[in-house]
């Protein structure tokens, strides 16, 4: 009986025959029944797809055969497994997108950030440059000459300085300087006068004769209190020399400087003893910076100060 029923089989028989199949208007085929078991797990047919073993009248879906049941069942489960596995890698791969995003905003932001940092220093900074080499000479106080007017130079906020030189003698002819013009800088002795003994760091006072006609100056600037403003206010002008050095790449000069203490205390006049940097950035820069030292309001003649700066590259 087993042996007559497994010749019968329906099941065996439906797998064994060939088919034809649709696929939108087309009818494809034939196949056995083997070869649609295979292509519901490749997913190509599923159970709704119509087949039929007798021709084009008798289309029934698969899912409605016995012998292909249990692989209409089988193949749904495994396409929906993987479709949910290819979720969850497509969402995975979202998400590290997402991160390598935000790793890079936040590692750009950090870059940025740096490059800024470094910036900032390198220019406003003193002292924090490494390559950029900055020295200072001593700085000379003397007695500040009387400008010509072709000397005085004007600055935002600054009242114009009067000369107080009277017109020289021989205007047409040209003199070369020699010891006689000392009184232009320094305040001479009068005839039989004893020399002042008092070391230069101190505080000159008193009244001494600056010309053969008796006109008299008179010191009261504490130079010892000058050159310590000086040394304790002269870093804050490398930030101007850096920016210079950042406008000129490779900056490498000399920058000799000459400036005027007014009666007030601030710096009154400025003059940079170089060709190119005599006007420009570097001049107001210095000249903005140097009008912040704080030096002592003091009568009488005003004190001039020689300052120069090396700038060059370590």
């Amino acid at each position: 009986m087993s042996a007559a029923k497994d010749l019968h089989d329906p099941e065996r028989e439906q797998l064994d025959s060939h088919w034809l199949y649709r696929q939108g208007d087309l009818v494809l085929g034939p196949l056995t029944g083997h070869q649609l078991v295979e292509k519901l797990y490749t997913g190509v047919l599923t159970g709704k797809t119509e087949v039929s073993a007798t021709g084009p009248s008798g289309f029934r879906k698969l899912e409605e055969l016995d012998a292909f049941k249990l692989h209409v069942s089988k193949a749904a489960a495994k396409t929906r497994v993987e479709a949910e596995a290819r979720a969850l890698r497509s969402r995975r791969m979202r998400q590290g997108l997402l991160a390598a995003c935000v790793a890079v905003v936040v590692l750009g932001g950090l870059g940025a950030g740096a490059w800024q940092i470094a910036r900032y220093s390198s220019v406003y900074l003193p002292g924090v440059d490494k390559e950029l080499s900055i020295e200072v000479s001593a700085p000379v106080i003397t007695v500040a000459k009387r400008s010509r007017p072709e000397e005085l130079f004007e600055y935002p906020g600054e009242p114009k300085q009067q000369t107080s030189e009277r017109p020289p003698s021989k205007p047409t002819e040209t003199t070369t300087p020699d010891k006689t013009d000392k009184p232009e800088k320094l305040a001479s002795l009068t005839p039989g006068s004893k020399p002042d003994r008092r070391p230069t760091g101190g505080r000159p006072t008193g009244r001494v004769s600056t010309d053969p006609d008796g006109m008299s100056t008179e010191v009261n600037y504490d130079q010892a209190a000058i050159n310590r403003v000086v040394k304790q206010s002269q870093a804050t002008l490398h930030r101007c020399f850096k920016a210079e050095a950042e406008r000129r790449p490779g900056f490498a000069a000399k920058v000799p400087l000459e400036f005027t203490i007014g009666n007030d205390g601030r710096v009154a006049q400025l003059w940079v003893d170089h060709p190119q940097l005599k006007k420009g950035p570097l001049f107001d820069c210095l000249l903005g910076e140097m009008k912040k030292w704080p030096f002592k309001p003091y009568t009488g003649e005003r004190a001039t100060v020689n300052l120069a700066f090396t700038i060059g590259k370590k």
